[in-house]
């Protein structure tokens, strides 16, 4: 966790906003200060905890009381913290799905915006699942997978699990997209045997915006929001997720194929006409 919070500073330093969360796959999470409540409230960096894995086979397969306090403490550790407190879920292939989360909706008082589940497109089961959260208040969160389009499997992509959202007339503000940077992604065989390993790639978030707008799933309005103005509002990140006024300038422009052709991160010039202005502090020389 220290290591994260001080590559989330570089990151910030060197022009890009960063937030983090607190823990990691298993329960009990390993934090910085003792507590997911005290990280919150301590750590300005920190807005929630996870991604906790649920419903998966390399999870820590917690029980419904480990996963109830844990949700607890993102809770109380929000309000303390005046954040959102966040707790985000990694789904698995498993067969209970969403079991825990509907769970704590029905014997808790916390509320489903507590609660975010990301992979939610895994499988249309999933996916069924996750529509049913929304109309429990939730948010549910897409993987751009770096194939905006898959030929065959389980897996949707981020194009046609919005068709189906629609289809079940479910609110497109309650949905986010993200990457899963950095990520690995493990390919299994049927009997569950690891056969290879991949890493996603932030760069799927635009080859997915595309796609969005391509194929007719969404509008443009609709298509910009999953990226921009609903992760915004679910993690209550202020001054983020849309042009107004006062607001952090992080802008980007597009030509008219929708290649992107410039970049600011709170003001600041990054790309123009395509060719980047700023770099990490260990990247190439520009």
């Amino acid at each position: 966790m220290s290591s994260l919070l001080a590559k989330a500073n570089a990151l910030e330093h060197e022009g890009i906003t960063t937030f983090i969360f607190t823990g990691s796959y298993e329960i009990p999470v390993k934090t910085l200060t003792g507590s997911v409540r005290s990280d919150l409230v301590l750590i300005d960096k920190v807005i929630g905890a996870g991604e906790v894995a649920v419903s998966d086979h390399r999870s820590s397969q917690p029980t419904f009381a480990e996963f109830a306090r844990l949700a607890a403490e993102c809770r109380v550790g929000g309000m303390l913290g005046g954040k959102a407190g966040i707790l985000h879920c990694h789904l698995g292939s498993g067969s209970r799905k969403l079991e825990l989360l509907f769970r704590l909706l029905k014997e808790t008082e916390i509320p489903a915006t507590q609660i975010v589940p990301t992979h939610i497109n895994r499988s249309p089961s999933l996916l069924e699942e996750g529509i049913n959260f929304i109309e429990l208040g939730g948010y549910i969160d897409m993987t751009a997978g770096p194939d905006p389009d898959p030929p065959s499997g389980e897996h949707l992509s981020v194009a046609q699990s919005v068709h189906l959202c629609r289809e079940r007339q479910a609110s497109l503000s309650r949905i986010s997209v993200s990457s899963d940077s950095n990520g690995s992604m493990p390919v299994f065989d049927a009997e569950g045997r690891l056969t290879g390993l991949t890493i996603a790639t932030q760069a799927s978030l635009l080859a997915n915006f595309r796609h969005l707008i391509s194929s007719d799933a969404a509008t443009i309005p609709e298509a910009l929001r999953l990226f921009t103005l609903n992760p915004a509002a679910c993690y209550r990140l202020m001054g983020k997720g849309e042009i107004k006024a006062g607001n952090d300038a992080d802008l980007i422009a597009f030509d008219r194929d929708w290649n992107l052709t410039d970049v600011f991160a709170r003001g600041r010039v990054m790309m123009v006409d395509g060719h980047l202005q700023a770099g990490g502090t260990f990247s190439a020389v520009l």
